[in-house]
């Protein structure tokens, strides 16, 4: 009998149970502040100075910036601007506790499909009972599903996600159905990241030790798995301080792409890159001047260039054609 690799247990439910609630209707004085900061002063900078980091890159970058520097706020005013959000049909991927769906419904769609891989019943139970108290009119409804699994029969104005394709092993197969579920001229929203290839791209990798943050994309299969074992505290411990990391980790749910890869893929299913934002990874970029640690990762690793060690993620609207 082969020993298992992972024995932990995995729970029915990963609800957050402290999950709190906060005013999303009205744009308070700290948001409105926080957005016009974003748009005159940062973007405006990052654009000019961290475009020159990314040279290598054969595909359109409209905006380069720090980690966390395109607010919520600001990705879904973006995605509004390209095509009015207000009583369209939403299916949000990848929607966790669901608390996110608050702040897409400010933008009065009619329905929103939300699923994940995960159970977050409690939450999610939550979440309804917050939305028929605040009286809102938007139809919700949450379902632990895998998307390959969707019925592809329903369609679609939109495709949210944030944080999910970096981890669909089964990338190419996920985009022709989410290609499949849209509309004509609908739009995907995608933020994803941390990449594959950059600083702690298996969510988990340089948890310990800053010089640690490679090893998903260094070490070999026995040297990763012991240093993961050594590392993973519990289940609890990950979905309490950790946001599940270590889960994907022990369900290998990586596409383990590159920017480039993704944008192929995209093209394959006719979706057209109406914007992309990519953010610069310090942490990386500082790590692969160590020419031991770069020459590993570069012996072990052929397909990629440098830039990809830094390109932390991606933040794209996608037209279907």
């Amino acid at each position: 009998m082969k020993k298992k690799i992972f024995s932990f247990g995995y729970p029915k439910d990963v609800s957050n149970r402290d999950l709190k609630f906060n005013n999303f209707f009205n744009l308070n004085i700290k948001d409105r502040i926080r957005d016009l900061y974003d748009l005159l002063l940062r973007r405006t900078y990052y654009r000019s100075y961290y475009k020159k980091f990314f040279k290598k890159q054969k595909y359109k970058i409209n905006l380069v910036l720090p980690a966390k520097g395109f607010s919520d706020l600001a990705r879904k005013k973006k995605l509004n601007s390209i095509k009015n959000i207000k009583g369209s049909k939403i299916l949000n991927l990848g929607c966790g506790n669901g608390i996110d769906i608050i702040s897409w419904v400010r933008f009065k769609p009619s329905y929103i499909k939300a699923i994940d891989l995960m159970n977050y019943s409690k939450s999610w139970n939550k979440v309804k009972k917050y939305l028929k108290k605040k009286n809102i009119k938007t139809t919700v409804s949450f379902q632990q599903k895998n998307i390959i699994n969707i019925n592809q029969k329903d369609k679609y104005d939109f495709i949210v996600s944030d944080a999910v394709f970096e981890h669909l092993n089964q990338f190419d197969k996920c985009m022709r159905i989410c290609s499949k579920l849209l509309k004509k001229n609908g739009v995907i929203y995608a933020s994803y990241g941390p990449l594959w290839y950059n600083y702690g791209g298996d969510h988990f990798s340089g948890r310990d030790k800053y010089m640690n943050g490679f090893n998903h994309i260094i070490l070999d299969k026995k040297k990763y798995l012991n240093y993961f074992n050594k590392n993973f505290r519990s289940i609890k411990n990950e979905i309490k301080f950790h946001g599940s990391g270590g889960l994907f980790v022990i369900r290998n749910l990586f596409s383990k792409l590159r920017g480039q890869d993704y944008m192929n893929v995209f093209k394959k299913y006719n979706l057209k890159a109406k914007f992309l934002a990519v953010e610069f990874c310090p942490l990386g970029y500082e790590l692969i001047k160590n020419k031991e640690i770069k020459n590993k990762i570069l012996l072990k690793n052929k397909n990629i260039n440098i830039e990809d060690c830094y390109l932390k993620s991606h933040i794209i609207y996608l037209q279907k054609k």
